[in-house]
């Protein structure tokens, strides 16, 4: 690790290259910890149960006994909500079935069976997507008609979607994937889709009735998302870390002539192998099992990390978005320029993916400020 990163993020990347990959932490690096701000930026990055099974690793000595009480409290909230969510799924599964509906789980917990430890994944929402655009408007209305308004949080049917809360549990239902990284990938997304889509998704013993997407389609989808989030405002480890362990756990399943020809064809080439190389580089991923991999590329991997550890999940710590001001057109303000300023980030690296999103973003912008909420 070079003088880029601080004590306490290298300190942070090694245990979370070993709770990602196993193995044991190097003693060495943690005679010095500052165990608040290691904390914190597992969290930032929403790696926290993996970086403290990690933790759990190290010599009692090097862990105050209170930083070891508060991850192992922390690893039992995310554990138990990973339960909850997986006991869940199936029953809405089950029920979209019934209807004939072709659904498949994106992201979130079908990843997280790529663990080392599944229930130590942060969990988020459980994101399903409909294969046929008709079927997601039929759930809709379905689900509208059958559920309290109280718990229908928002439809779009610019982006097609519609999301909802069953107790504590957020769904989201997509009748289509978002796809603005740049105009290859918008152009060919779509026939790409098409041809996936008709190949048969992955059941798994893990939940009855839950279908997975297929193996083709996930490696290249989870990247997308990533991607897509990291030059719309910002991502965290754990969005790298999905799209990492996926690869590594279906790396014998996976055609990778078709996966790098789709990857070029797709126009993510240069920012696949930017990640792959910060992927290999800083986070532990073996250089055998990432496609297109490039040593050549290590600057701009840096740059990136260093990115993502400034801006944390979804770009929510990044400080030029923030402000201490109560007025309302300051605060819009402030989030508009330090949200423009972040797309405008990779500019040298990325020059077309860096202003491709920058017209509906600013026709957002406007809409946001002139509609701004009125209190009751």
């Amino acid at each position: 690790m070079n003088n880029t990163f601080s004590s306490s993020e290298q300190q942070f990347l090694e245990l979370f290259k070993v709770g990602l990959w196993g193995g044991t932490p190097d003693s060495k690096c943690f005679q010095h910890t500052d165990w608040e701000q290691v904390v914190r930026l597992a969290q930032q990055q929403t790696m926290t149960g993996v970086v403290g099974e990690a933790v759990m690793n190290l010599p009692e000595q090097l862990v105050p006994a209170e930083w070891r009480m508060r991850l192992l409290a922390a690893i039992v909230r995310i554990e138990e909500a990973n339960i909850k969510m997986n006991n869940f799924l199936p029953v809405l599964f089950r029920r979209l079935s019934k209807h004939g509906w072709n659904v498949w789980l994106l992201k979130g917990q079908g990843v997280g069976l790529c663990y080392p430890e599944p229930l130590r994944r942060q969990p988020g929402d459980i994101d399903v997507f409909f294969t046929r655009l008709q079927d997601y408007k039929d759930a809709c209305s379905f689900f509208k008609k059958n559920l309290p308004e109280s718990d229908i949080m928002s439809e779009s049917n610019k982006t097609m979607d519609f999301e909802f809360v069953v107790g504590s549990l957020y769904v989201e239902f997509h009748g289509q994937i978002l796809t603005e990284v740049n105009r290859a990938c918008h152009k060919h997304f779509d026939s790409w889709l098409q041809q996936v889509a008709k190949e048969p998704g992955m059941n798994t013993s893990a939940w009855d009735s839950v279908l997975l997407p297929p193996c083709h389609f996930d490696a290249i989808f989870i990247f997308l998302h990533t991607v897509r989030h990291y030059f719309g405002g910002g991502i965290g480890l754990r969005q790298v870390s999905d799209w990492m362990r996926y690869v590594y756990t279906y790396q014998e399943q996976l055609d990778m002539e078709r996966l790098t020809h789709d990857i070029k064809h797709l126009g993510l080439e240069k920012i696949w192998k930017v990640f792959g190389c910060m992927a290999v580089d800083y986070l532990g991923c073996p250089e055998s099992m990432m496609p297109l991999y490039d040593n050549r590329y290590h600057k701009e991997a840096t740059a990136v990390l260093r990115y993502i550890l400034n801006s944390g999940n979804f770009g929510y710590y990044d400080a030029s978005t923030k402000t201490n001001s109560k007025s309302y057109l300051v605060q819009r303000w402030k989030a508009f320029t330090g949200h423009l300023q972040m797309k405008l980030r990779n500019f040298t690296m990325f020059p077309e993916e860096s202003v491709y999103g920058i017209p509906s973003f600013l026709v957002d912008g406007i809409s946001r400020a002139i509609n701004r909420p009125h209190k009751a």
